[in-house]
């Protein structure tokens, strides 16, 4: 018998994330979620200004030699596409770059861990993670499926010169927000690791995406359909404000990610500017504004669904906007918990999750 891989992968809008545990240590990466259709090579073009050292996004080539860019840096070679329709999450160009990028970063990071071959086939079952308004909606069994019909089988591809040949024997969609839930109560072996109170317990989590805001609650380890539900109220709609103030007072226009990563890094406690025809401007006081823009929204659905959350023993926040508006939710709800990590969160509880017997059971495989 061969080893079959339990990976998770979370396919935000903003960024892609992946987990799996290998021996008992779990192993997460990130890639922000940009794609474009571009080259790096810049042929005898340089400045001779500086040797910093090049900055690249990951490229990968499928077999009938359509070569795309993904992740960090693709705004530097390649206009990005910024798509965040439903659509883009089941069959669609950006979701399968993004998928086997990801697929293929965490087996180099496996490799590093364990020795781990990449010269073979790949065996791998996948955890899904979707947004609660997705898996909940009308076309939810049209996105599983469509996720389904390209995914599963085998793929090759090169990624950063390294050949890959993958077999997706599994695959099972979950709610995002579930797998901050798993994250918080089980070990790296899928087994409860807290109190047997608190899985009996009223947990709620608040999961701030990029595009989307995810609100998720359990009770004794079943799901509550009346306090569980999903909006497009994620951070884009704060990145929106961003890119328009940056318009008005600076005259710059920058796309939906920048315009994000501006505000994260403004709530980051760092100094944040932006060199404007040789003149600095503190970008601080325009990441405030947006961010008053997209807590009020927020807020106003929140009072909805949840009204004072004191019908909940936990509050779990989580997904990378919490880091952002953390503080003005927990003035909302006061007894609110930030998850440690909250960007890989979703990624890792499913992760964790997976590691159960009878979760994601692959047909066995055997050696030939």
């Amino acid at each position: 018998m061969t080893q079959i891989l339990k990976i998770a992968i979370d396919p935000g809008f903003g960024s892609f994330k992946a987990a799996i545990v290998v021996n008992g240590k779990l192993l997460t990466i990130t890639i922000p979620s940009l794609v474009g259709v571009g080259q790096t090579d810049l042929g005898l073009l340089q400045t001779g200004l500086t040797r910093q050292k090049k900055q690249l996004p990951h490229q990968i080539t499928f077999p009938d030699g359509q070569g795309l860019l993904v992740g960090q840096y693709v705004e530097l070679f390649a206009r990005p596409s910024q798509r965040l329709d439903v659509e883009r999450l089941g069959d669609s160009l950006e979701q399968r770059a993004l998928t086997l990028t990801a697929l293929g970063v965490i087996m180099q990071q496996v490799a590093r861990e364990t020795g781990l071959s990449l010269a073979g086939l790949l065996d791998m079952a996948l955890m899904v993670a979707l947004p609660v308004h997705v898996l909940q909606g009308p076309d939810a069994k049209a996105v599983v499926q469509a996720l389904e019909s390209w995914l599963l089988g085998e793929h090759t591809f090169t990624l950063n010169g390294q050949a890959f040949h993958l077999h997706v024997h599994t695959l099972k969609a979950m709610a995002q927000p579930l797998g901050s839930f798993f994250d918080w109560g089980l070990n790296s072996s899928g087994q409860w690791q807290r109190s047997p109170a608190d899985l009996k317990a009223s947990v709620a989590v608040l999961d701030e995406g990029f595009n989307t805001l995810d609100l998720f609650h359990l009770a004794s380890g079943q799901i509550v359909r009346r306090f569980t539900g999903g909006e497009t109220l994620g951070m884009r709609r704060a990145a929106s404000a961003m890119q328009d103030l940056l318009l008005q007072k600076a005259g710059r226009r920058v796309s939906l990610h920048e315009a994000d990563e501006y505000v994260r890094q403004s709530c980051n406690g760092h100094r944040v500017e932006l060199l404007v025809q040789g003149e600095a401007i503190d970008l601080k006081p325009l990441a405030r504004q947006a961010l008053d823009v997209a807590i009020g929204e927020v807020k106003a659905y929140l009072s909805q669904t949840w009204e004072d959350g004191k019908a909940f023993d936990y509050i779990l926040l989580t997904g990378g906007g919490s880091l952002a508006l953390g503080e003005r939710l927990r003035s909302a709800f006061p007894h609110a918990i930030q998850m440690a990590e909250p960007v890989t969160a979703n990624a890792r509880g499913l992760a964790r999750f997976a590691q159960r017997p009878g979760v994601l059971e692959a047909p066995a495989i055997r050696v030939a």
